[in-house]
């Protein structure tokens, strides 16, 4: 069950108010019940002495003819009095006459036997089976002995009623404390509710950024990030309109070149007529297949903002491998194709797009060298970057133009060789996806100088 961030966190503080509520409510309870028990030992010991002191009088007399056991003065009767207070009432005593040990008074409620035998000072007794507290009192210079007593039945009954008395204001703001801290985690959610309404009711192409005004500090990184999102996705759709608009525009030249060959091809006569159109239709087809190729590896290349999967690829060896699959190119044209520095080179990245670039720069360099020309592929390692150059003794690009090369379908000025414009394109995205700078200048070899500066990898493939 998935809960939302209100109800937890009304759980989250509910709970921890009532906890505090049960610690604070028994922390009274504590406290009021050890206060209590010093109030009432302090009620015995000042009864002691009040009684002490008031009745001196009468105990010297009953000293002087101490009563027998079956006639020991009790306390009078005062039930024809009017009620005094609940608690009222409720303390036992005894006075004795020491060493003799002789009961003078006691209240109708004690006992006929000694309160307590702990000697002077507070103790505490079981008395027919009720636990009693004792206060007692040694007079040494008259020898009498007072004893009071109080059960703690009530001492406990008021701790109860002090305890409840208190509890009771909190346990009825319970209540009206969970009704506040919702009315505030409601109240301080409503900008996420606002946020997500706003996002709820966008059309689907509404890529607008989210206004940030009024945002919680909380979330104001979780709308940047969507912010961020937006913008992302609004260049990918953009990429994709301008990409399904060049591609129309690219493939609807060739798709009626072919059409128009095949229409020659189809109502000739002439056996070499027809097959001059039907070589046009093979280039016009391998011309097609190739511009869709690249269309294809651009558009697989375009939304991603970052790569899907790294691996330690040594350009060295790519380089190698790439060459060899395009030496039979270079060979029919009697161009030199030749690799060196670096034995190995090892960068971090994704080696088929690294492959698709180093594809891409070498049969540029060979689709505008002339015959017998030469292409070169150099590796230099330096610290942590590692750097591919490709040089070529073509024709070159006049410096106003190198900036613009890289744009989609763009061909230059005074170009004869086939191409679709696209190569670079696709050399310039997969540079970026890894980090890499691209630098164009003129060759040694008299024609284009590509360098390529990329990050290397630390430890290279060990």
């Amino acid at each position: 069950m998935r809960f939302s961030i209100r109800a937890r966190l009304l759980f989250i503080l509910l709970s921890l108010t009532a906890a505090i509520w049960l610690a604070t409510a028994w922390s009274s309870y504590l406290s009021t019940r050890h206060e209590v028990r010093e109030l009432f030992d302090a009620q015995l010991a000042q009864s002691a002495r009040s009684m002490l002191t008031l009745s001196s009088h009468e105990l010297k007399e009953l000293a002087d003819y101490p009563p027998s056991e079956d006639h020991i003065h009790f306390i009078p009767d005062d039930t024809h009095l009017a009620p005094g207070h609940r608690y009222e009432q409720k303390i036992a005593y005894q006075i004795w006459l020491r060493p003799q040990g002789t009961l003078l008074l006691r209240t109708d409620n004690a006992p006929a036997t000694p309160l307590s035998e702990a000697g002077e000072g507070y103790s505490d007794h079981t008395i027919d089976g009720e636990a009693w507290r004792i206060y007692t009192l040694d007079d040494t210079q008259s020898g009498y002995q007072i004893q009071m007593g109080q059960s703690y039945a009530l001492r406990n009954e008021l701790v109860n009623h002090i305890a409840l008395r208190q509890a009771m204001p909190l346990l009825l703001a319970l209540p009206l404390l969970a009704l506040l801290i919702s009315y505030g985690i409601h109240h301080a959610l409503m900008p996420l509710r606002t946020l997500t309404q706003a996002v709820e009711q966008r059309a689907p192409d509404s890529l607008e950024p989210v206004a940030e005004r009024n945002i919680p500090a909380e979330i104001r990184s979780l709308v940047t990030a969507l912010n961020r999102l937006f913008a992302r996705l609004e260049t990918a759709f953009e990429n994709e309109r301008r990409f399904t608009a060049d591609a129309a525009h690219e493939l609807r030249t060739p798709l009626a070149a072919l059409k128009v060959q095949a229409q020659v091809a189809q109502r000739s006569h002439d056996d070499a007529q027809r097959r001059d159109a039907l070589n046009s239709v093979v280039l016009g087809v391998d011309r097609a297949t190739r511009l869709v190729e690249q269309l294809l590896t651009l558009a697989r290349l375009d939304p991603q903002l970052g790569l899907t999967s790294h691996e330690t690829v040594d350009l060295a060896r790519l380089g190698r491998e790439v060459a060899a699959e395009l030496q039979t190119a270079a060979d029919a044209r009697h161009i030199h194709l030749t690799q060196q520095g670096a034995e190995a080179a090892y960068i971090h990245g994704q080696g088929d797009s690294l492959r698709i670039l180093l594809a891409n720069l070498l049969d540029n360099a060979l689709r505008y060298t002339p015959d017998g020309g030469a292409v070169r592929l150099t590796l230099t390692t330096h610290e942590e970057q590692v750097a591919l150059q490709i040089d070529d003794s073509g024709p070159g690009v006049a410096a106003d133009e190198r900036e613009q090369i890289f744009h989609r379908f763009y061909r230059g000025r005074d170009v004869t060789a086939n191409g679709s414009g696209l190569g670079l394109s696709i050399v310039k995205r997969i540079a970026d996806l890894h980090h890499a700078t691209i630098h164009l200048d003129r060759s040694e070899l008299g024609g284009l100088c590509v360098r390529l500066e990329l990050p290397g990898a630390q430890g290279g493939g060990h």
